[in-house]
């Protein structure tokens, strides 16, 4: 969405999605809510006489499953896609002619080197493990 030519373009924030630790928190209360009331309804089943009595068992009934499902409803931030910046490309710059030596641009260096991992070494010598940042044995 860049806003004139040439300006890099902005994003959204709303576009960004949901906290997950703010949408669990919700999610945990929307919960604890729900089986509270489940609660109240069982434990209103000891006072409650008559045909009131229905409203008491359909909320224990369906009280855990609506529970589950809300506690298990996790939040996607709305229908907006995610912005995201278009991925950079690489491109060769154009040679510019202020090389001092001919065919330096086009010499190809390669680096060999055999790999060794510090743990494999080993402290082989006193140099190897003052590289490292090591004591060496003499120092110990």
């Amino acid at each position: 969405m860049p806003r004139k030519s040439g300006e890099t373009p902005s994003y959204r924030v709303t576009s960004a999605g949901v906290n997950p630790t703010e949408d669990r928190a919700h999610r945990m209360r929307m919960y604890f809510i729900a089986m509270t009331l489940r609660l109240a309804c069982v434990l209103s089943l000891f006072w409650v006489n008559g045909w009131w009595i229905v409203f008491p068992v359909v909320g224990a009934i369906a009280l855990p499953w609506f529970a589950v499902m809300v506690g298990n409803a996790v939040a996607y931030g709305g229908e907006q896609d995610v912005s995201s910046p278009d991925p950079l490309e690489l491109v060769a710059g154009e040679p510019t002619g202020e090389t001092e030596e001919p065919g330096v641009a086009d010499t190809l260096l390669v680096v060999d080197v055999d790999p060794v991992r510090r743990s494999a070494q080993g402290a082989t010598s006193s140099g190897d493990a003052e590289q490292w940042g090591e004591p060496s044995e003499e120092q110990s």
